[in-house]
């Protein structure tokens, strides 16, 4: 009887889509009898609510690891991913990357995907923009690492000076630096960063789907070394 109503209930409640295979009446009754059971058992509406966020998290996840649009190193289908949201203005952002690079070095079971968060100023938009609209030549990863790198203000000038440094055509990446594509998408990071952490910080990493706030190498190195386990574990 459970199993049952667990399935109304997400074809009602959770997917509306699947409802339409069912006409009024049928829909009316079948809410009835689910209403009823789940007022005399709450511990099975509890459970359902609790699979129903555990489902919509990896979905999220789902989403956040695998927009075709952010720069990511490491094999598609490795079993470890690891997520950073970063502002190139951020000071603890330049003490990741070399935990970051290090990684991408020595792990050819883990893929490391970038998303630009520029929360910190107007430079940090700025270098964001500039380094999503290089990113089809090629050199992101060279760029990013100078953009990282640098401790001066990062004016317009230095950045297309750090850009001509990294191989990047600057006349071809200022044209680009504008388009709505990437307006979109440090929008679309900003919305993932604030469901994530109501008041994001950066850096915010994401280890399989488990949330690490700023940069602490201890802790990303023990989350680290648990998903790795479980990664074993889960292909014997």
């Amino acid at each position: 009887m459970a199993r049952l109503l667990f399935s109304l209930f997400f074809a009602l409640f959770a997917a509306p889509a699947s409802a339409q295979s069912f006409n009024a009446q049928e829909q009316a009754e079948i809410r009835a009898v689910v209403r009823e059971y789940l007022v005399r058992n709450p511990d099975v509406l509890r459970e359902a609510l609790d699979a129903l966020q555990e489902r919509t998290e990896s979905e999220r996840w789902q989403a956040i690891k695998s927009d075709p649009r952010d720069f990511s190193m490491g094999p598609a289908n490795a079993p470890i991913v690891i997520v950073e949201f970063f502002d190139y203005r951020c000071g603890y952002c330049h003490a990741a990357l070399e935990w970051v690079s290090d990684i991408a070095r020595t792990r050819n079971d883990v893929r490391i995907v970038l998303k630009e968060l520029p929360i910190l100023s107007e430079q940090s938009m700025e270098a964001a923009r500039a380094a999503l609209a290089a990113r089809p030549q090629g050199r992101y990863w060279a760029f990013h690492q100078a953009l990282m790198a640098e401790r001066s203000d990062l004016t317009p000038e230095r950045i297309d000076a750090l850009a001509r440094r990294s191989g990047i055509d600057v006349t071809r990446m200022r044209r680009a630096m504008d388009s709505p594509d990437i307006i979109a998408l440090l929008e679309q990071n900003r919305a993932h960063a604030v469901n994530i952490a109501t008041n994001p910080a950066t850096p915010l990493f994401m280890i399989n789907g488990q949330v690490v706030s700023g940069y602490n190498r201890p802790l990303l190195e023990q989350r680290l070394r648990e998903v790795t386990r479980e990664a074993r574990e889960a292909r014997r």
